[in-house]
């Protein structure tokens, strides 16, 4: 479906912006949301299942260099 010209609400198209995975623990995902408007929504975490359901599909994974 195109969406060009209209609003869209919701994850439907899975667009957004990138957050900091900092860890997991069991079926938690730890993250730093740098758009969050409360402390609580910048360091955040959610059950893997919900956060799989916003995930774009992309990422950066950054690595040391030896």
């Amino acid at each position: 479906m195109d969406d060009r010209g209209r609003l869209v609400v919701g994850h439907r198209r899975k667009g957004g912006h990138l957050v900091l995975v900092t860890g997991r623990q069991g079926d938690t995902v730890y993250f730093r949301n740098p758009s969050g408007h409360t402390e609580q929504a910048r360091a955040a975490s959610l059950p893997v299942t919900a956060f799989a359901e916003f995930f774009g599909g992309r990422g950066v994974s950054l690595t040391r260099h030896r």
